[in-house]
């Protein structure tokens, strides 16, 4: 009876991949360098409104909302401190450009002053 020696299946494997490696053909590819990722270049989001547009658009919502007595004077000028924070982040953080998280941040705290207006407007007594 003929007895299988582990090494010798484990060379005859080894070469069985080694030689198409060899045989290639075309020569392998160079790809340019790319360089770094530039946090300033603008994001594939749609574009929206301009963070002032927004936040004009916020304080006009707690206006009406004031005027039409579905907010107390409390609460509005809760919420327009809070709006005036985000136009002194806009400010601040746009003064040598926003980076994406920077516009991420305000956008997402422009939508938790208009989630507070809708939910303070939309309360049933």
């Amino acid at each position: 009876m003929i007895r299988s020696h582990p090494l010798l299946i484990l060379s005859f494997g080894l070469a069985a991949f080694a030689a198409p490696a060899a045989a290639q053909i075309a020569a392998p590819r160079t790809y340019p360098s790319v360089g770094a990722a530039n946090p300033f270049l603008p994001d594939s989001r749609l574009p929206g409104p301009s963070l002032w547009q927004e936040v004009g658009h916020l304080r006009d919502r707690i206006d009406q909302a004031r005027e039409a007595g579905l907010i107390t004077r409390r609460e509005a000028r809760r919420l327009n401190r809070q709006t005036d924070r985000i136009a002194a982040r806009s400010y601040t953080y746009g003064r040598d450009g926003l980076s994406a998280s920077e516009r991420t941040e305000i956008e997402s705290r422009a939508r938790a002053v208009e989630s507070a207006i809708v939910q303070a407007t939309t309360t049933v007594d």
